[in-house]
């Protein structure tokens, strides 16, 4: 089990999911996909990138559309550097 798996499910207001492996793999992916945005695991872009690939198991355009909303976000982790947000 990932982590934040607990901050995952607390992030998405589940009461209890059955869900946990799909939620790790979620924050697996998430990890990596904010680990070369930013250059570092900024758990706070985890939890939200996370959130996001959960929430939009919809089409691709969807879900990039939601992950392009995040950019500034990573801009501003990118620019403060890794002792931020963790």
């Amino acid at each position: 089990m990932h982590r934040l798996l607990n901050q995952l499910i607390e992030h998405l207001k589940l009461e209890d999911s059955e869900e946990n492996s799909l939620l790790s793999f979620y924050l697996q992916s998430a990890e990596r996909y904010v680990k070369r945005g930013t250059g570092y695991a900024d758990d706070h872009l985890i939890l939200l990138v996370a959130g996001i690939f959960y929430e939009y198991r919809v089409t691709e355009k969807s879900m990039g559309n939601a992950l392009n909303s995040l950019t500034p976000l990573f801009v501003q982790a990118g620019m403060c550097g890794e002792d931020v947000g963790d």
